[in-house]
């Protein structure tokens, strides 16, 4: 077992050490990993107040995206997931060729034909994490439709077992269906997932929980861990990117572990010296009068883009409309890190309450590096559902049930964080462990 170990430990060491090589080539020639043929929709220019212009050019539906592909047939409901192949890019490269022509009028469906369509048979479905309308997926349409303007939704359906694959728009919050005319249009891609022939299917069902319909997974599910090295970024950094590099105001002073800059214009940052989380204010932007959602996600993306970081793999997660706050959160395959203190999380409050907040980590992954274990595996979801409800907590007081990643210590090196699997339960409005909840650690 110690030679095991020792062997495991000169490899991790290793690892540690290529990365950080790597890492100082990235940090001289930063577009050596940038993908030059990625096709780019959106830009923003911005200043950086010494007269040059900086052009960040992000894909609005790289950010807005499904987040998982589901597909009913014999009678089951199954995730379609690989570790080789990305699921999502690969649908996409479909949805990009269609066109939509039409929509039909919206149906609102009762609870049971809703259940009933969402294990229908044939059925393939593209799943957002949340509501969303059309005007942030931009693959969804190459021309405007007066139809689709303003239609919430948050998961796209295309029936099989027709002629003609037939498509809908689903909303989960209110059971509202509307059907879509496509002029053209490619399956090709979607028709290889589902036939499961390169992808792994994990047996599920979609049911309502509360007031949400959430995945259940019907058996023992085995998801991949992973480490990475994972990188601090200096704040002074985003004291520019964020209060602006002209800005000859910004003063700082430190409260207790925190490092607060701030100016005479409104702007506020803190930053906390022990974790490395970062709450930016701001009590002089004007706020947008529109808080329709998509005016609201937007918005988010907008300031989303302020950061100036790389955004390959956060995706939209959330949206609250009582407190105008967007989340975005990075995503390992297709699961979220749900970590303290906003690790690979981006939360924005578009001032609801006379201010706009931005709060995110000053850490960031940088690269993979071998996981002392491959995959851990977790129970199917109503047993953790059953262990709680054992454990004294009611039902009624979890609004969401999820799996995704937390952060672990990695004993080996500082460096390097250790991302592990676990059930999420949304609890006294937090995505918390249920081990956290059955050890008595939140109440």
């Amino acid at each position: 077992m110690k030679i095991k170990d020792n062997i495991l430990h000169f490899v991790l060491g290793a690892a540690v050490v290529l990365s950080v090589g790597l890492s100082a080539i990235l940090w001289v020639n930063p577009t050596y990993l940038q993908n030059n043929s990625k096709e780019t929709t959106s830009s923003v220019s911005k200043s950086n107040g010494s007269g040059d212009d900086q052009t960040t050019k992000t894909k609005l539906s790289d950010i807005y995206k499904p987040t998982s592909v589901i597909y009913n047939h014999g009678g089951h409901s199954y995730v379609q997931s690989s570790v080789k192949l990305d699921v999502i890019e690969k649908v996409r490269q479909d949805t990009r060729t269609w066109k939509v022509k039409d929509a039909g009028s919206t149906k609102k469906y009762s609870e049971k034909k809703y259940q009933s369509l969402l294990r229908r048979d044939q059925m393939a479905f593209l799943t957002f994490s949340d509501e969303i309308t059309s005007s942030e997926v931009t693959d969804l349409q190459q021309k405007t439709v007066q139809a689709l303007r303003g239609k919430k939704f948050n998961r796209v359906a295309i029936q099989f077992n027709k002629k003609k694959p037939q498509v809908y728009l689903l909303n989960d919050a209110d059971r509202h269906v509307t059907k879509i005319s496509l002029s053209q249009g490619t399956f090709t891609n979607l028709r290889k997932i589902v036939a499961a022939k390169e992808t792994k299917e994990t047996p599920i069902d979609i049911k309502k929980l509360n007031d949400q319909y959430v995945i259940f997974y019907l058996s023992s599910v085995n998801v991949r861990q992973y480490s990475y090295l994972a990188t601090k970024d200096s704040a002074s950094i985003f004291v520019t990117r964020l209060m602006g590099s002209s800005n000859s105001s910004v003063n700082s002073r430190r409260e207790d572990q925190q490092m607060i800059y701030y100016d005479n214009s409104g702007q506020r940052m803190a930053v906390s010296s022990k974790t490395g989380a970062v709450d930016y204010s701001s009590y002089s932007r004007d706020s947008t009068a529109n808080h329709s959602l998509s005016s609201e996600l937007k918005q988010g993306f907008s300031r989303l883009q302020d950061t100036d970081r790389q955004l390959d793999d956060v995706r939209y997660d959330e949206y609250n409309a009582n407190n105008r706050q967007v989340t975005y959160r990075t995503y390992i395959n297709t699961y979220p890190i749900l970590a303290d203190d906003n690790y690979g999380t981006y939360q924005l409050s578009l001032g609801g309450t006379g201010s706009e907040h931005i709060g995110f980590s000053l850490y960031f992954l940088q690269v993979p590096v071998p996981s002392s274990k491959e995959s851990v595996e977790l129970s199917p979801t109503q047993q953790v559902l059953d262990k709680l409800t054992q454990s004294g907590i009611s039902q009624k007081k979890i609004n969401g049930i999820r799996i995704g990643y937390q952060r672990a210590v990695n004993d080996t090196s500082k460096q390097v964080v250790d991302l592990v699997p676990t059930y999420f339960v949304l609890y006294n409005g937090s995505w918390t462990p249920y081990q956290d909840i059955l050890n008595g650690k939140v109440s």
